[in-house]
């Protein structure tokens, strides 16, 4: 018969790390993001499904300027404003989707990269009201969409730079640096 091997471990186990609850301000900061790609993931649909019409609204513009070009050439000028348009409301939207998760779970730094995807955003969100406005001056729901997504941002990214924010993206980094790697 063998002698009982020794333990290889402590009778107690390591402590467990619990997560981190995030702040009211961040709390709400991500309320706020998550509305503001609401209104942008809504606003692209809308602009996609009606693109005929903002399109025709691009083409009586360009008529109207007397450029000159060829009705090909215009075309192409349409094409590429309309769908250059939704592509940087999308890759901007994308961006801040990307950036939102890290600043939820306490990297502090993304506040940062947000500031620069809003400007971006806001941007972009000429860009919609210029090219994606109708004809008439009835209701016109991609450009008051992509403003009130902006609007949103922008109350989104000063809620996570409040000071209780702050103070949890501060304690956060704190507990990370004392921890062993």
């Amino acid at each position: 018969m063998r002698p009982p091997r020794p333990e290889m471990s402590e009778p107690n186990p390591p402590p467990v790390l619990a997560p981190r609850e995030p702040s009211s301000e961040v709390k709400l900061s991500g309320r706020l993001w998550a509305a503001s790609f609401l209104l942008g993931g809504i606003a692209l649909v809308i602009a996609f499904l009606e693109r005929t019409t903002h399109v025709e609204f691009l083409r009586e513009t360009a008529n109207g300027l007397n450029s000159g070009l060829e009705p090909a050439e215009l075309d192409v000028v349409i094409g590429l404003a309309f769908w250059s348009t939704l592509g940087a409301l999308g890759v901007v939207l994308l961006l801040e989707v990307a950036l939102v998760r890290p600043l939820l779970k306490g990297r502090g730094w993304v506040r940062w990269a947000l500031l620069v995807a809003l400007v971006l955003q806001v941007g972009a969100a000429f860009l919609a009201t210029a090219f994606l406005a109708g004809p008439d001056s009835s209701f016109q729901p991609v450009p008051l969409l992509v403003i009130g997504q902006a609007v949103l941002a922008c109350a989104a990214l000063v809620a996570c730079l409040l000071p209780g924010a702050t103070r949890w993206f501060r304690s956060g980094q704190m507990t990370s640096e004392r921890r062993p790697a």
